[in-house]
């Protein structure tokens, strides 16, 4: 490995990797769940995340329990209820609530 790079550029590089192939390809998000679940679970039991979870990445874990099956901003409902027809649509481009700011995925 070269001297000149650090461990934060190349985690940094390959999350941001992983996280395109994701976005592309659905099927890799299914590839890659299993494992990452289990080693952010890892992380967390070592307090990782803080103290009591609460920089966990799926969720703040002294707001509640999250997982890759329940992450926080994705799982939960929005405050604001049902979008209509042109909120959902700027909601899904932005990949934001219009009501909140908060991250959000709403189906089309």
């Amino acid at each position: 490995m070269a001297d000149n790079k650090n461990a934060q550029t190349r985690v940094a590089t390959v999350l941001h990797r992983m996280s395109e192939m994701v976005t592309e390809d659905a099927r890799y998000a299914e590839l890659f769940a299993n494992d990452l679940s289990t080693m952010l679970d890892t992380i967390q039991a070592n307090k990782g995340f803080g103290e009591k979870g609460e920089y966990d990445p799926r969720g703040n874990a002294t707001q509640g329990s999250f997982s890759l099956n329940h992450v926080e901003g994705v799982d939960d409902a929005c405050p604001h209820g049902n979008p209509t027809t042109h909120d959902c649509e700027l909601r899904i481009q932005h990949g934001v609530c219009a009501g909140c700011g908060r991250q959000a995925v709403y189906p089309k």
